[in-house]
């Protein structure tokens, strides 16, 4: 359960995902989709690929790599198309629903794979995302499949940011993204900001025993979907102030408008949980930034800071969320 506050896989490996598929930054009609998917069943025969590896597998179905031999780390990115797609030209400031593999070019063994974790990642092409994103869309076509040979240091922005996916500092890298079609659209926030929210526009929450359970509902309208993140602080904690850029400990639980009970919650398990700010959802950041250790706060996330268009399990696209937070630790 813990995992679905996270941001999209591969955006939690990649530190330069920094605008996460859960807050899609695209739009697109069903002609956009039909033509994007149009050349998905296009198939990679084994002399497809690049020198050292070839790909087998249906674009937006399933990627298998052909080891060859090792790959020299480059010094530059360089970027090939493998299935050129019959759908739409990707734009300036879509989201792309893509499948991503990532290779070790010195191992030859697999890093990650979206075909593994069994969901497609959104991607805004809108240069947030680094050079080796920005040369995988350029110019290509959705139902395309194109791979990059680059390093650690050009994809996630430092040589030892590859350790999370147990790639070297000098290792080679190679990034197959299946541009499957235009994800859907969330709408934008008014800002970027955290507004202290007056507490009888929130929920109140609801204690079982002493412990949070749920959240009460009575009397609160639905925000608009362009509403930036609301913060009531429900208990000032007397420890340091949180950064975006920490480690936090937290008890909490996720409600959606008006829900019966939690889409998730940590309370009644006995489990905190422990984690890196940026690699859960926007808001999080966003809503825990400055607040003190030690502190009970409710956060109102839109859901272009959460999990935008794309719906999740008990969480229907487009949703605002609601949290309640427990500051245990930061550092």
């Amino acid at each position: 359960m813990l995992r679905r506050l996270h941001r999209p896989a591969a955006a939690a490996l990649l530190p330069l995902l920094l605008v996460p598929a859960l807050a899609a930054c695209g739009g697109g009609s069903n002609k956009d989709d039909a033509k994007s998917t149009a050349s998905a069943s296009a198939s990679t025969g084994p002399s497809t690929g690049i020198t050292g590896v070839s790909f087998t597998g249906d674009v937006g179905k399933s990627v298998t790599a052909t080891w060859k031999s090792t790959i020299a780390m480059p010094s530059t990115t360089t970027v090939k198309t493998l299935v050129k797609g019959t759908g739409d030209t990707i734009a300036a400031n879509d989201s792309v629903s893509a499948y991503l593999w990532i290779g070790d070019g010195t191992t030859k063994k697999t890093a990650y794979s979206d075909y593994q974790q069994g969901a497609a990642e959104s991607l805004p092409n809108n240069g947030q995302l680094g050079t080796v994103f920005d040369k995988l869309f350029s110019g290509q076509t959705y139902g395309s499949r194109v791979v990059a040979v680059t390093n650690a240091t050009d994809l996630l922005g430092s040589a030892t940011a590859g350790s999370q996916l147990g790639i070297g500092a000098k290792d080679s890298v190679v990034v197959v993204a299946d541009l499957v079609k235009k994800a859907p659209t969330s709408p934008t926030p008014s800002d970027a900001k955290v507004h202290t929210a007056k507490p009888g526009s929130q929920p109140t929450v609801v204690l079982k025993k002493g412990v949070v359970s749920g959240l009460n509902w009575k009397g609160v309208k639905k925000p608009s979907l362009t509403t930036p993140v609301q913060r009531v602080i429900l208990k000032q904690g007397k420890g340091a102030k949180v950064k975006a850029s920490d480690t936090v400990t937290v008890n909490y639980l996720g409600e959606t408008y008006k829900a019966t009970k939690p889409f998730d919650e940590s309370y009644s398990t006995g489990k905190k949980l422990s984690t890196q700010l940026d690699q859960l959802i926007k808001g999080w950041a966003i809503g825990l930034d400055g607040v003190k250790v030690g502190s009970r706060v409710l956060l109102q996330i839109p859901p272009a800071d959460a999990y935008g268009a794309t719906a999740q399990t008990n969480i229907p696209a487009n949703s605002t969320l609601w949290f309640v937070i427990d500051v245990v630790k930061a550092k």
